[in-house]
């Protein structure tokens, strides 16, 4: 009896190994994707909704756990210069930036571009003014000038949007223009953390902002492009930077192919960038 009770014993424990090794093999062949683990990305905060939304969401399904910290390109790129931040990828929206780091910078590809212009939400104060805007009934610059209207911007000396904001409106309308809309370069009443921004227009905090067209798109808003030239459709563009010193490498490239050539782009191109 004993000696039979040790022979089950015995068969039951090969059982349960043999089990817990299917299963072990199991769960190793359902995870999805390579099993990258983390990429941490720092991008212009333009991007954010696609980013933290849908794109991060697919990452996921392969794999690939997002980090992303989203803020004006030129804030991030003095915070890479600096040594306070060491991501494994840098999306700026200014390939000048990329430059500046020098050395840091393992490869760098552009590869979007958008255009700059008026933008505001469906429950905005000013939505109907807008609206005209957009149907071509409204003069655009009469708009802008509407008493007591808040437009939002971001702050020229972080963010390139800011400072390509103050470039196509003195373009547009000249140094005299421009001002009477926008005030000071650094005007306080208008200026919004490039991550803050869209949350401001959402909330009602500001009427209409100055956006890029992906940011519009992305979020549900009816965008206006600033006249001609002025929508500088042939300077704004997006780089991918690959650091040298990226703690995820295998998963940086990763990111880069699913962003450059893979379901990435899809997702990017859905939320208003043109890829080159």
């Amino acid at each position: 009896m004993h000696q039979l009770t040790l022979a089950r014993f015995s068969a039951l424990a090969a059982s349960l190994s043999l089990a817990l090794s299917f299963t072990a093999m199991h769960a190793q062949a359902a995870t999805p994707g390579p099993g990258l683990g983390v990429v941490s990305v720092l991008y212009a905060g333009s991007l954010v909704t696609p980013m933290e939304g849908p794109l991060k969401a697919a990452l996921h399904e392969r794999g690939i756990e997002f980090e992303g910290e989203p803020g004006g390109s030129k804030e991030l790129a003095n915070l890479i210069a600096a040594g306070i931040r060491s991501p494994d990828v840098f999306i700026s929206v200014n390939p000048a930036l990329v430059k500046k780091l020098g050395d840091r910078v393992a490869s760098a590809t552009t590869f979007a571009g958008t255009s700059l212009g008026i933008a505001w939400a469906p429950n905005s104060k000013y939505a109907a003014l807008f609206d005209g805007v957009a149907k071509g009934t409204t003069p655009l610059e009469h708009a802008l000038e509407t008493p007591g209207l808040r437009i939002g911007r971001t702050d020229p000396q972080l963010d390139p949007k800011g400072s390509y904001t103050i470039e196509g409106m003195t373009m547009w309308l000249g140094h005299d223009g421009e001002a009477r809309i926008l005030g000071a370069d650094e005007n306080p009443s208008q200026i919004f953390p490039e991550q803050d921004l869209l949350a401001r227009v959402d909330t009602g905090q500001a009427d209409v902002g100055f956006f890029y067209r992906t940011e519009a798109i992305a979020r549900g808003y009816t965008f206006v492009s600033l006249p001609g030239a002025a929508a500088l459709t042939d300077r704004i563009t997006y780089t991918l930077a690959i650091m040298k010193a990226a703690p995820h490498p295998q998963a940086a490239r990763a990111f880069a192919d699913f962003v450059l050539t893979g379901p990435g782009r899809a997702i990017l191109e859905q939320a208003g960038l043109t890829y080159r």
